[in-house]
């Protein structure tokens, strides 16, 4: 089996978006920190509810 090395999606709830250009994601207190390829990092709050590695998405819930 081979998998896709695309670009994973942060899923929450209907939103979808792409973790294309996303280099870290470490864990916090209300979510994660997501830190890009420049440096520039995001908090994003929820609790990571799946980690999908075949079809390349993270599942939060608020």
């Amino acid at each position: 089996m081979c998998l896709d090395s695309g670009a994973f999606f942060l899923v929450q709830g209907e939103k979808q978006r792409t973790l294309e250009h996303v280099a870290s994601i470490l864990p916090g207190h209300k979510g994660v920190k997501l830190i890009d390829t420049f440096g520039n990092t995001e908090n994003v709050t929820g609790t990571i509810e799946e980690i999908d590695l075949l079809n390349r998405r993270i599942v939060m819930v608020a």
